[in-house]
């Protein structure tokens, strides 16, 4: 058993050096992505709302993401909506029941200040590892965030159960991830099986209402943790609905891929109605224009979001009329008017608005700000506590839902809706009652008719 300091955490030498002598210098940093091509150097960014130190007057989190590579300009998003989240809470904003916000600092912790230190995991696991020890060993984080790629995320999980400290995860959906035995592990958006139900069940109401003929679903997926988690959630859901899957599963490497035209040949073969894709975002756009190329379109494409809710996809053409699970929209605020003054905010802070995508670190960082808001201290065992006994109200956290875990550290009150691509923004189509007149386009209009 490693040893343990005063406040709970495990502590190595290294570690234990580093807090009784001086700590590293951090100063105020802006939050830029680099360049966006992969390369051995580690993005390191901080956040912060005052300069100074780590210490007992600032909470630290460490937040591992994509930073580089065809991740960049999206991990520069995450940094831009949590640096305007940070100003929020360092400097109080008129933000209304958003966690933290109410004063300059956490007012639960005596107006404790709150920096967060970036890191950039390349896709990688063992980069996200070696990052997550360092960031708890070396730079005494108090809580870790991310890391959006569910194999990075598996990892940090690991070394924050190893270490005892909180890894709260609004990034990753996968349905996996809270079904490993964690206790320092909390998963805060709809998982893949939620998203899957959300999707069937809204092709269920398009039979009913709308006489779509839906029948056949084909399941397409990248084979990294991510696609291979998306596809088993969606055999099961199918499995248990009224849906029958056709063709078996079909999987391809992400990193190699550069033609999926014979993939979508054995789908249109197969006759499928719905093709559920779970891509990343350069595949993703190899499915639409190869879709094109082939003058193939199924009667629905249903997916689970993350690519194809990117502003990167959506701003191509080709994205035009793609159902995705999500929980995003940019119509919400109509539905959700908090959240329209949070994306207000970021936008005016950091030039940034929300997206498919970036709503999700926003949730991640203000969920972390809630629990040591709420916590008796800021120590690993009271942040612990304070996140197994969490029971938010939507927009507590950032987020159209609230936030509540179950033992296995997942949020039972995540739910998923679905949205409709047009003209590069996102469009709520279901639930039906929820929708905007007009909102949504269907039956699909062929490539020959757009």
């Amino acid at each position: 058993m490693p040893e343990r300091s005063a406040d709970g955490r495990a502590v190595s030498r290294r570690n234990f050096v580093r807090v009784a002598g001086t700590a590293s210098a951090i100063g105020l940093a802006g939050c830029q992505g680099n360049s966006g091509d992969e390369s051995d150097d580690t993005e390191t960014t901080e956040t912060t709302g005052t300069s100074g130190s780590s210490s007992g007057d600032t909470l630290t989190l460490g937040a591992i993401h994509p930073l580089s590579g065809d991740a960049a300009e999206m991990g520069a998003r995450f940094q831009n909506v949590v640096g305007a989240g940070v100003q929020a809470v360092n400097e109080g904003a008129d933000l209304g029941p958003l966690a933290g916000s109410e004063g300059e600092g956490l007012q639960g912790q005596g107006g404790m200040q709150v920096e967060v230190l970036w890191r950039d995991h390349q896709g990688s696991s063992d980069v996200a590892r070696t990052e997550a020890e360092s960031l708890i060993l070396d730079d005494g984080a108090d809580i870790l965030m991310g890391c959006y790629f569910s194999g990075p995320t598996e990892v940090v999980g690991q070394v924050a159960e190893r270490e005892g400290v909180p890894h709260v995860c609004g990034t990753a959906i996968g349905e996996g991830l809270t079904e490993r035995g964690l206790d320092w592990f909390w998963q805060v958006p709809p998982h893949t099986g939620v998203k899957g139900e959300s999707m069937l069940n809204f092709a269920s109401d398009m039979n009913e209402q709308h006489d779509a003929g839906l029948e056949r679903v084909a399941i397409i997926h990248q084979d990294g943790t991510f696609g291979t988690e998306v596809a088993n959630s969606m055999v099961s859901v199918v499995e248990e609905s009224d849906f029958v899957q056709a063709p078996e599963t079909i999987s391809y490497s992400a990193q190699s891929v550069s033609s999926l035209s014979s993939q979508i040949r054995q789908i249109e073969q197969a006759d499928a109605d719905i093709i559920v894709h779970a891509a990343n975002v350069r595949d993703a756009l190899i499915m639409l224009n190869d879709m094109r190329t082939e003058d193939y379109y199924p009667k629905m494409m249903l997916t689970p979001g993350s690519a194809y809710l990117d502003p990167s996809v959506l701003e191509e053409s080709v994205s035009e009329y793609v159902f995705s699970g999500s929980d995003f929209s940019n119509d919400m605020y109509n539905i959700h008017p908090p959240m329209g003054d949070y994306n207000d905010y970021s936008q005016q802070v950091s030039g940034t608005p929300f997206d498919g995508s970036s709503i999700y670190a926003w949730g991640e960082f203000f969920t972390a700000i809630a629990a040591a808001n709420q916590a008796e201290s800021t120590s690993s065992e009271d942040l612990q506590a304070s996140l197994n006994d969490m029971s938010l109200d939507p927009y507590v956290a950032g987020l159209p839902y609230g936030v509540e875990f179950d033992d296995n550290g997942y949020n039972t009150e995540a739910f998923s809706f679905v949205v409709q691509a047009d003209e590069g923004e996102l469009e709520t189509v279901w639930p039906f009652e929820q929708a905007q007149d007009d909102a949504m386009t269907y039956p699909i209009p062929s490539w020959s008719e757009r």
